[in-house]
């Protein structure tokens, strides 16, 4: 596997796993969550700083090594909540009301 680059595939995390010996289970217990969420943050359909963090740490990998997108070229890990809003005001949406 290249030392940085671009982001591991799902492929390539789950060979990294049976090198290992791990299971998503075994992740899964020890982040304290479900199976199911381990597979999305492989598949890359969710995200979540808490379980690539496990799945790193059952590796033996550097977090930078398997997601250099995010926290080796990027801002580092989304945060949680709702993404603010940045749009500028157009002047749309509720309108008060002109007095008589």
């Amino acid at each position: 596997m290249k030392k940085y680059g671009r982001d591991f595939s799902p492929i390539e995390i789950r060979i990294a796993m049976l090198r290992k010996g791990v299971t998503q289970s075994f992740i899964a217990r020890s982040a304290n969550v479900s199976p199911s969420a381990i597979r999305h943050v492989i598949e890359g359909t969710h995200v979540s700083h808490k379980i690539r963090q496990a799945i790193a740490d059952a590796l033996e990998i550097d977090i930078k090594k398997i997601w250099p997108s995010v926290y080796l070229y990027g801002n580092g890990p989304r945060k949680a909540g709702r993404p603010s809003r940045s749009l500028p005001n157009t002047g749309h949406g509720r309108k008060k009301k002109e007095p008589f």
